[in-house]
């Protein structure tokens, strides 16, 4: 998974976060799979005792554990010698140590 993650950034030369989550989505679950789930978070509204729809992806933050950036821990697509870099406009680019 990591390789094929690696190789789409790659093909666009940078990725913004929700683009990687996008794809990644999309390969374990069907082209399209990330877009269609949009607006379709439910949540509660206690005041009118209503189910409401958020606009907000369900899968926003998917595989987020994976691009952190911390110094306590980077993440696993973030370490190695095959790995994402984070610039200061917050796209990630591949690095590749052979």
């Amino acid at each position: 998974m990591k390789e094929r993650i690696l190789q789409f950034v790659e093909s666009k030369g940078t990725a913004r976060y929700t683009d990687i989550q996008r794809f990644i989505v999309d390969l374990k679950y069907g082209q399209g799979t990330y877009d269609a789930a949009a607006n379709t978070d439910l949540t509660f509204d206690c005041k009118t005792n209503a189910v409401k729809t958020k606009k907000c992806n369900p899968y926003r933050g998917y595989y987020s554990d994976h691009l952190n950036t911390s110094p306590y821990g980077k993440g696993y697509l973030m370490t190695g010698k095959n790995r994402l870099e984070k610039t200061e406009d917050k796209k990630y680019f591949v690095i590749r140590e052979n």
